[in-house]
Parts: C-alpha cells; structure tokens; sequence
C-alpha cells in the first residue's frame, strides 16, 4: 500500500497518544535551558509549569545515568497539545483527542523553527515520531502478521518487538495482544491490544535544522506506511477511513 492509497485519517480513531520528540544540544547552560525557551513559547504555552518526577533527581546524576538522559524535567498544557522540556530534550504531544496530523506538524514546526531562530538549539541529535494506538479485545486475526508454533502449540499474550528500517529512519515496532488502557478521567480500564510505532532517525550535523518541515512529514509517512501495512483491509474498513 503506497502513500498515496492511505486513508487521510480514521473517523474510529485508535491513537491514545502522538508524540514528537526532539533531543538536541544548545549553547546555553544547562541550567537556563528551560526558562530561556519558556520566554520564548510562553505566549502560546502560557502555564503553569508543571515540575515532573525527574526535575527532584540533581541534573549531574541524570546526565551520568544513559536512562535518565533525554528526559524531561517540566510539563506546560497548550489548548490542544502538551509539551514536555528538559535541557537537552523537548516533546510535543497531542491532547486527547487526538487533534490530526496536520495541526500537530503545523505546531511542531513553529515551534522548533522559533527555537533555532532564537538560539536555543544548536544541533538536533536525534529526532522521534511516536503513534501509540488501542484497539479493544484481541486483534491478532485482523493483522497482516501472525505468531505460529509447531506440534499444537497456542501462542496467547503475544508481546512483539521489531525494528524496521526505512531509508534514514528506523521504525521500532510493538505489539501486544494483552495490553490495558485507562482513558483520562475514566476509572474503567480497558483491555485490548496496542500498536506501538517510534519512528526515529539520529543526526551528526546540522541536516535536520536545515531540513525542519521535509524530516518531520518523512518520519511521519515511514510510520503511517508501516501501521497501515499492518492492517488487513477489512479492518481498516471497520475504523471509517476517509481518503
């Protein structure tokens, strides 16, 4: 299924969250990262700044630990999307629902513009584009991919992890038959599967900032590819797709 047969969207919308994630270095200090480009996207991320779990771990021990690295230290809610900051690491999530693709590339490419513009990032190392999609119960029959055994062997809570790669970006696929989603303000969990897809590609000059808007829509058309790769047509059928 090439890109120009995919759906625009799903009316029956799977993704519990869409995320881009940028990890960079910058000139500024460390320690002035984050209010530097607070002042700077303030006015559409007016607050308030929300201190998350790893802003009370001191930032040497987090820049020694590799699982602490690339993670960020504070939260600002937009209308619609979230943004997450620490000094070498920013992300942009969707709010629920999720708002399309076309609002999201839009804010993500005003805001790391704004930022190189301003002097806030110097290089981009590394740049991620995750989907996370729940679809209720078991889909295994409805997937373009199977787990099979010998001798009457039944394969049950399948957990599925692969990397695909596609030109520069590599696409780490997950993929399990027993996951658990509790919606936002809804105390009832829900159990069904998960398509997890990270879409990512590392950079070692300045390609990504000189390129901004062509690398964000390549990551994304790499990981829409692959998910509806996935999906047998009958399924996609069943989500209301609109072309």
């Amino acid at each position: 299924m090439t890109n120009q047969h995919l759906p625009i969207r799903l009316k029956n919308c799977p993704i519990v969250d869409a995320l881009l994630e940028i990890r960079f270095t910058s000139n500024l200090n460390r320690s002035a990262v984050f209010g530097y480009i607070y002042s700077l996207l303030q006015n559409s991320y007016p607050g308030p700044v929300c201190n998350l779990p790893l802003s009370q771990i001191p930032d040497a021990i987090r820049e020694k630990d590799p699982n602490l690295q690339f993670k960020p230290i504070y939260r600002i809610d937009g209308t619609e999307t979230v943004l997450q900051i620490g000094p070498d690491v920013i992300t942009l999530s969707s709010k629920l629902p999720y708002i399309g693709w076309d609002k999201l590339e839009l804010q993500a490419i005003e805001i790391i513009s704004r930022l190189k513009d301003k002097g806030a990032i110097d290089k981009v190392l590394r740049f991620g584009h995750r989907y996370i999609n729940f679809f209720e119960g078991c889909i295994d029959e409805r997937l373009n991919m199977s787990v099979n055994f010998v001798d009457g062997y039944c394969a049950k809570n399948i957990q599925i992890r692969s990397e695909v790669s596609d030109g520069f970006f590599t696409n780490t696929l997950q993929y399990s038959n027993s996951a658990e989603y509790r919606p936002v303000d809804i105390s009832v969990v829900k159990k069904g599967s998960i398509i997890d897809i990270d879409t990512f590609r590392f950079y070692s000059d300045d390609y990504f900032l000189n390129n901004i808007k062509e690398e964000i829509n390549t990551a994304h058309v790499s990981e829409k590819n692959l998910f509806y790769s996935l999906l047998k047509p009958d399924f996609i059928i069943e989500l209301n797709p609109e072309y």
